[in-house]
């Protein structure tokens, strides 16, 4: 089935008075065209930066998304790179 979107090697981070915090670190999945997924995780795991990441929502400081690639596939088969986009066109 084709990917609606993949989500490869996203990492997230945020930054402390102390230290760099990585949140998210190399997570790649795909979620099919048609099919609801969940995410599950213990409490902490980064369930939700990794949505927050992938809608572009990580408040900016003191988080940033530091690589990875969130494809977005349109109906008519365009792909684009969601964290690439301009924010008016997210």
């Amino acid at each position: 089935m084709t990917p609606l979107v993949r989500v490869e090697h996203l990492v997230t981070e945020f930054r402390t008075e102390e230290r760099i915090v990585r949140a998210v670190d190399d997570v790649s999945f795909v979620i099919p065209r048609g099919k609801t997924v969940g995410i599950v995780g213990e409490s902490g795991s980064g369930k939700s930066v990794t949505a927050l990441s992938i809608m572009r929502l990580i408040p900016s400081p003191p988080g940033r998304i530091v690589g990875g690639s969130v494809i977005f596939r349109d109906r008519d088969g365009t792909e684009r790179n969601l964290l690439e986009l301009p924010e008016e066109q997210m």
